[in-house]
């Protein structure tokens, strides 16, 4: 059998790495020991690549850093940064000085790393509870996870959340997003619709799987992972 389409792509070139042309980092640039202070959205930038616009603030001291904008910010508004910011739209806050229930995005694995959580466009957590220096926010999968109070976090939901609403209408309109994205192989034809001398899952003439999957090496390069990831069996089961 001739190999695979993702065993000749082998594991991956520079024309299948994401762009970085980002304007600016998404970075909290104050340190935990301040007050708060106070900056104005002087700029709202489109992020190529990414399901978010940013928002630039500016600082009274000239310090100027980049967050991802929330539903309702606009040009010209006034943020506060600090344990002693307001709890609005858009204000940078520790997670521990944030009220149950309220929703955050941008959400910072370990204080200082800028934000790690709730980035994508119309994502966010919520608050569940503060015990023990320890603070408890729902993620989107619904698991509950612990966090440093110390940790910054924006009030609010990401904008761009309606962005896959608006339907395609036609082939060409997918055909020029994809190309826009920088080098995403597309259409991706699905194995179970090859014929069985092309994939291991085609054949058969209907939706199945056709013959008996392979059984793939679980650490093993991606040209590697087709069929089953380290199962430990395949097929139909006797009775």
């Amino acid at each position: 059998m001739k190999r695979l389409k993702v065993q000749r792509r082998g594991k991956g070139s520079p024309r299948y790495a994401a762009r970085r042309n980002s304007p600016g980092k998404v970075k909290y640039p104050f340190n935990y020991s301040q007050e708060k202070v106070c900056g104005e959205v002087v700029e709202l930038l489109h992020n190529s690549g990414k399901t978010s616009p940013l928002a630039r603030v500016v600082l009274d001291s000239k310090e100027s850093f980049f967050i991802p904008a929330s539903e309702g910010l606009f040009i010209g508004q006034k943020i506060e940064a600090g344990t002693g910011a307001a709890l609005a739209l858009g204000n940078i806050l520790p997670i521990g000085k944030v009220l149950s229930g309220m929703p955050v995005f941008n959400l910072e694995n370990t204080p200082g790393d800028g934000g790690s959580f709730f980035r994508a466009g119309g994502s966010f957590g919520e608050v569940i509870s503060i015990e023990n220096d320890v603070v408890f926010v729902k993620m989107k999968s619904g698991e509950k996870r612990k966090f440093d109070p110390k940790c910054l976090c924006v009030i609010g939901v990401v904008a761009g959340g309606g962005r896959t609403i608006k339907p395609m209408y036609k082939a060409g309109n997918m055909h020029f997003l994809m190309k826009a994205r920088g080098g995403r192989i597309y259409p991706c034809v699905r194995g179970y619709a090859m014929n069985t001398v092309d994939h291991p899952h085609g054949g058969s003439g209907h939706n199945s799987a056709g013959r008996q999957k392979m059984t793939s090496k679980k650490f093993g390069p991606p040209g590697t992972k087709v069929g089953h990831f380290g199962g430990k069996r395949t097929g139909r089961k006797k009775k």
